[in-house]
């Protein structure tokens, strides 16, 4: 019995121990060697489950003037005696990037310290990829609590060089304004820089991104997606399966909001066939579906694009209860296919 009391009290300790570092964090990063020392802002959000870290990172920079950003999935893992998390970028979940832009995936490890009131993640990065050269630098982040299914976007900066190493633009679209570049080459530009349109007036606070109404109210958005053809109403894709989820109880409970900004991406769900969400807005508030699975067979939840927002893909995130359990899904959709989850009872 106390075998048992010793065991269970080491996993409630390592839970909370991971839960520590769960949550989202704010800041910026620098370039080793950059003039000027500007900082490029940068966030994590971190699920944190023993040594295993996942999660999303933003980054938000500008070109010629104008602000990006862009989404990346993290993988890593945590050394709780150093108290160091690493964090590797490792695709894409999103941007608003030219399509000359080249990504320059980092990887960040970074040292938990506590000052007074303040929770701090500080440490350096480098390249993910050799290839990329994207330099190195250091990083300084500190906790923001998070707001249960809030998505947020940074203040603007003035001076934001570009997270990237670009692949050379068409002529067109060369920048110009580069006052020591060459003109014979396009200036190699170092990964670091924020990525999102929402420019506000606080310091290091965040602001939920629908305060950017004023500059997207009049964006066109993509028209609905064609016709149905089946007799749930909707048009025949194929499906991509992102995750196979191991579920122990029948409910479970599925929370989706958009993962970036708020574009007007409209979606339908389906359980197992059967629409259970029907053209509903993603948005910083959560599409809660309550679900029940059948066991002996595998239950498929798809998120159905009914257009792609002015920003395409058609992008959320997805997180899940059952039970104790808690599971974060990206999910992505188009015109062409389907974004599905697969709840699969443990054996």
């Amino acid at each position: 019995m106390k075998k048992i009391l010793l065991l269970a009290f080491l996993f409630c300790s390592a839970n909370l121990f991971a839960q520590k570092y769960s949550g989202q964090w704010s800041g910026s990063f620098d370039a080793k060697g950059e003039p000027g020392g500007s900082r490029t802002e940068y966030f994590l959000e971190l699920e944190v489950n023993g040594t295993k870290v996942e999660g999303t990172s933003t980054t938000y920079f500008i070109i010629e003037g104008k602000r990006f950003y862009t989404i990346c999935a993290i993988e890593g893992n945590l050394d709780p005696r150093s108290k160091t998390i690493t964090a590797k970028e490792v695709k894409r979940v999103k941007a608003n990037t030219p399509q000359w832009f080249k990504d320059c995936f980092q990887v960040h490890t970074l040292t938990y310290f506590k000052k007074g009131d303040t929770e701090e993640l500080e440490g350096n990065w480098k390249g993910a990829r050799d290839e990329d050269k994207c330099g190195m630098g250091t990083t300084v982040l500190s906790r923001k609590q998070l707001v249960k299914n809030i998505i947020t976007t940074p203040p603007a900066q003035n001076n934001n060089t570009v997270r990237t190493n670009p692949k050379p633009a068409p002529a067109q679209q060369k920048p110009t304004t580069k006052p020591t570049t060459p003109p014979k080459e396009k200036p190699e530009v170092v990964k670091t820089q924020p990525k999102k349109e929402t420019p506000v007036t606080t310091g290091p606070a965040i602001t939920k991104v629908d305060n950017q109404t004023e500059t997207k109210t009049n964006a066109e958005v993509k028209a609905n997606i064609p016709a149905p053809k089946l007799p749930n109403g909707l048009e025949k894709r194929e499906s991509k399966v992102f995750e196979t989820i191991p579920i122990e109880e029948e409910e479970i409970t599925v929370n989706l909001y958009d993962n970036a900004e708020i574009d007007g991406d409209i979606i339908t769900v389906l359980f197992n066939g059967e629409v259970v969400v029907s053209q509903k807005t993603l948005s910083d508030k959560p599409i809660v579906v309550k679900l029940k699975a059948i066991r002996g067979r595998d239950n498929t939840l798809t998120m159905y694009a009914e257009n792609q927002g002015r920003i395409p893909p058609n992008t959320a995130i997805m997180r899940v209860q059952n039970g104790e359990q808690y599971h974060k899904v990206f999910l992505s959709a188009d015109d062409k296919k389907n974004g599905s989850v697969v709840f699969r009872f443990k054996s």
